[in-house]
């Protein structure tokens, strides 16, 4: 009977006790889970944000790299029409925006209809436009690059009714078929007008897209390749006479457009064909509610602007800007 009597289980208020410290373990843990994933929601919807403002300046970048390039072409004769070896404009005499590898509109998005620009408007974004020539190997079938930034063919490219790039193509139908002549490659970037999406877990949010149009044929010329892009500025430095073709300031476009002709080393150019280094600054907004911002929380965007942060939009804002130097227009032949 003693041995029985010492073999007692929990009292109720043991058992209580024990339920409870479980409860309290399990809501901590459950909090900590919470928490955690929280916090790599943050960590990775930052890290898209980053990664967006990147590929937009590395799509820039690489593009830029190219503005005014005519491949170096040594012909069998003197008189061959391929003896040339420099930038000019194939498209339209009088559409000063082929004249050079570089142009650009302030507070709006370039018209590849017509080759202009819009009246700027302070709110909007800028656009650029960059021009250069296909690298072909013309004897070797399929070697060189002619597509735009769509990935379109050009050698059906049109201006005002033109087909510029046909004669050019000569036989040549698709980006393997060797042509006769550099094809001429025309991309335009911007930024799309607010759009709302509906991301994670039904949560919507107004933003505006990267965009590109090609000179390709396409019945919408400008197409979305990167989301959450809110402002795109571009500032272009310019070579003076006395500057050995460094840039001596930056303008924007509206400003370039306005500089008179100088000579420098002999050759006549306009303020387009001086530019030697372009700004590209890209401001991107979180696409996750989980990512937000202090209601006393602020950016500085493109302009030099500082913002503060409104009840109705809480997204992070982040500012990145890169210079690259570019060989924009060659006026040497060969």
């Amino acid at each position: 009977m003693n041995r029985l009597s010492r073999q007692r289980g929990l009292t109720l208020i043991e058992l209580l006790i024990s339920i409870t410290i479980g409860l309290l373990l399990a809501a901590a843990a459950s909090y900590l889970f919470v928490a955690t994933n929280r916090i790599s929601s943050v960590v990775e919807t930052k890290s898209q944000q980053q990664e967006s403002a990147a590929i937009v300046l590395d799509i820039i970048g690489r593009d830029l790299k190219n503005a005014g390039f005519y491949p170096a072409d040594f012909p069998t004769t003197t008189v061959s029409s391929k003896f040339q070896g420099t930038y000019a404009n194939v498209v339209s005499a009088t559409v000063v925006a082929y004249n050079q590898g570089i142009f650009g509109c302030t507070g709006g998005q370039f018209d590849v209809a017509t080759g202009g620009c819009p009246t700027p408007v302070t709110s909007e974004p800028d656009s650029l436009v960059i021009n250069y020539f296909s690298a072909d190997n013309f004897s070797t079938n399929g070697v060189g690059t002619r597509r735009d930034c769509l990935s379109q063919s050009v050698e059906l490219a049109t201006f005002g009714g033109s087909t510029y790039n046909q004669a050019r193509a000569g036989s040549a139908t698709g980006s393997t078929d060797t042509v006769d002549l550099p094809l001429f490659i025309s991309n335009a970037y911007s930024l799309g007008a607010n759009t709302t999406y509906t991301v994670n877990n039904g949560q919507t949010v107004t933003t505006r897209s990267f965009l590109c149009a090609g000179n390709g044929p396409n019945a919408n010329p400008y197409q979305p390749l990167v989301s959450g892009i809110t402002q795109l500025r571009f500032r272009y430095g310019v070579a003076e006479a006395s500057t050995l073709e460094s840039p001596a300031r930056f303008y924007t476009a509206t400003a370039v457009s306005a500089l008179p002709s100088v000579d420098i080393n002999g050759d006549i150019k306009t303020g387009w064909q001086r530019v030697v280094a372009v700004q590209v600054c890209v401001l991107s907004k979180t696409l996750d509610a989980a990512a937000r911002q202090t209601a006393s929380g602020s950016y500085v965007d493109c302009d030099g602007t500082t913002v503060n942060y409104t009840t109705t939009d809480r997204a992070i804002y982040r500012q990145q800007t890169r210079i690259f130097g570019i060989r924009n227009n060659l006026t040497k032949t060969f």
